[in-house]
This record gives C-alpha cells, sequence and structure tokens, in this order.
C-alpha cells in the first residue's frame, strides 16, 4: 500500500488479547486497533445499535479526512486484491 501512499489498520470489537491472538496468527502487516464498545462500528456503519453485530467493512479515507468508499461487502479472502484494484482505479482516473 506504500505505493498508493496508503495505511491499512483494521479494528476489531474483541479485545486486546484477542487481538493480538489474532494478529499474530494470520501475520497482519497493519495495526489491528480495539473498538471494544463499538463506537468506531457504530460511527462509520458498521453496525447498528439493535444487535450489536458487527459487519465486515471498509473505509476509505483520504488524506483530507473526507470518506471517499464505503465498501460493506468486504470478501476476507480477496480484499488485500480489491484495495490494490480500487487504489489502481483511483490512480488511473487522476
Amino acid at each position: 500500500m506504500a505505493k498508493y501512499d496508503a495505511q491499512i489498520f483494521g479494528i476489531t470489537h474483541n479485545d486486546a488479547d484477542s487481538r493480538q491472538k489474532f494478529s499474530e496468527e494470520n501475520q497482519l502487516n497493519f495495526p489491528l486497533l480495539v473498538d471494544t464498545g463499538r463506537n468506531l462500528a457504530l460511527l462509520y456503519g458498521a453496525t447498528d445499535a439493535s444487535d450489536g453485530a458487527i459487519q465486515r467493512s471498509a473505509i476509505i479515507i483520504d488524506k483530507t479526512g473526507k470518506i471517499v468508499e464505503i465498501d460493506k461487502a468486504v470478501n476476507a479472502s480477496t480484499h488485500g486484491t480489491d484495495l490494490v484494484n480500487f487504489f489502481q482505479t483511483l490512480e488511473t482516473s487522476n
């Protein structure tokens, strides 16, 4: 993602110990932040207050803080490739 001057952050509603274990088991190369209160999930529409279930989502925010894309149909097995394709599309449109 460095090629696209992008930073990736994951957010989990699990506690810090679970986050650490998940990061290590999956060899994540980006920070996984803890949101046990589901505040960020609520803010970005990845959950609603009624049941608290989290929907895997990707929110792409530009350098100015503007949300440029919300993907609520994230497929974990293709997400890395999907992100690269998205950034390539942005690059060619500019």
